[in-house]
């Protein structure tokens, strides 16, 4: 016979065992009371995914790790996601297409293997207490969050936040994006902020109404800024640009500067940036493996340590400029990539490069109107359909 204090400990021992089990299966919820399947799981080492008729996930408070994936998708009528003690899920969070959803509430989750959220039309806020600091991959699309105030990621394969038009703020602690950064179409005047980033491969910002980069030294592919209200950009750490740099109707932009950019070894390219009327802030840049294409409303145009261009040279300008100082650097043999043109005093100032223009020469008594701009179609239609490709996955 067992004395009631062995059964008591065996009761206990029994009860942490079951409360603390590791669950080996994947789990599939098509019912809100299917939940229970997973009360005695402390891991599950497979993937959870639930169906479209689920109205509310709130998982049990045992529950720490999902191994594999969580994925909802479909349920048009959930409106409330919660995982009190979710601490990581190894592979993919997805959440597409919960058209109700209001609520995600998970304060404990600090590592997820990759963010998908795409049309959540009703989730303004993340409520993360201790902030995802971990995910590869991370694609946000069509959801009314106003910050991303929770996902605290030091680093990123790809970080794509695009068509989330409440969105006002993007301040991220990223130190290095592998792969991409972009950040377009959410709303007018976005303020984006990274203060910490050194090093990406490519960068890609449009509507922003202001952007700070203190510590961006190297670009590996390209970085552009299209279609923003700006008035200033300043790279003041970037160093190298592995391919393209260019500004593209920033309409608002009146100072650019990248005082310690030695080297872009693409096309650098400024377009239809209808304030710009100085560019003085390359004040090191000395070598182009692309074509140097700038066209605008400019009055002085200074590249004092420039003496490598392997492509083109195209400079024009509805202002007054004075071309004397890049006709020598043609005639020096500075340019060497077959085309050169420069000129000032036009009606338009055409882009050989991205099929930019900038209309309406400057006059003196006109000085206060600006110029009227214009984008071709090819510039947006390749910005749509690379956001396509990318929500497409």
């Amino acid at each position: 016979m067992f004395s009631l204090r062995t059964l008591a400990l065996m009761a206990l021992a029994f009860s942490g065992a079951v409360n603390g089990a590791v669950c080996d299966s994947d789990f599939e919820l098509e019912s809100d009371g299917d939940i229970s399947k997973l009360s005695s799981c402390r891991e599950l080492k497979g993937s959870l995914v639930v169906g479209e008729k689920v109205t509310r996930v709130t998982l049990p408070q045992e529950l720490q790790t999902i191994a594999k994936d969580l994925v909802i998708q479909s349920a048009t009528d959930l409106i409330v996601i919660e995982g009190p003690s979710l601490k990581k899920i190894g592979g993919l969070f997805e959440l597409r297409e919960l058209i109700r959803l209001q609520q995600l509430t998970m304060p404990k989750l600090a590592e997820v293997g990759g963010i998908r959220w795409v049309t959540l039309p009703n989730l303004r806020e993340l409520q993360f207490e201790t902030g995802i600091t971990k995910a590869s991959d991370v694609y946000i699309s069509d959801t009314l969050l106003q910050s991303l105030q929770g996902l605290n990621l030091t680093t990123a394969n790809t970080f794509v936040v695009a068509n989330n038009r409440y969105l006002k703020q993007v301040d991220l602690a990223l130190k290095s994006v592998g792969d991409s950064l972009d950040i377009n179409f959410n709303a007018k005047g976005i303020e984006a902020s990274f203060p910490d980033l050194v090093w990406a491969m490519n960068v890609s910002l449009g509507d922003a109404g202001s952007i700070s980069f203190p510590k961006l030294q190297k670009v590996n592919s390209s970085i552009s800024f299209v279609n923003n209200t700006f008035e200033e950009a300043s790279f003041p750490a970037l160093k190298e640009v592995g391919e393209s740099l260019s500004f593209i109707s920033c309409t608002e932009l009146t100072n650019l500067t990248a005082p310690k950019l030695e080297s872009v070894y693409g096309t650098f390219m400024l377009a239809n940036n209808t304030k710009l009327e100085e560019v003085k802030g390359f004040q090191s840049l000395k070598s182009v493996g692309g074509a140097i294409d700038l066209s605008g409303v400019f009055t002085e145009v200074e590249l004092p340590a420039l003496e490598d261009v392997r492509g083109t040279f195209n400079l024009q300008s509805t202002g007054e400029l004075d071309c004397e100082p890049f006709n020598e650097l043609d005639n020096s043999g500075v340019v060497q990539g077959g085309t050169f043109t420069c000129e000032g005093s036009k009606e338009v100032a055409e882009s050989t490069e991205g099929g930019a223009s900038t209309g309406g020469g400057k006059k003196k008594d006109d000085d206060k109107k600006g110029a009227a701009g214009t984008i071709t179609a090819n510039l947006a239609l390749v910005a749509a359909a690379g956001a396509a490709v990318l929500f497409a996955l």
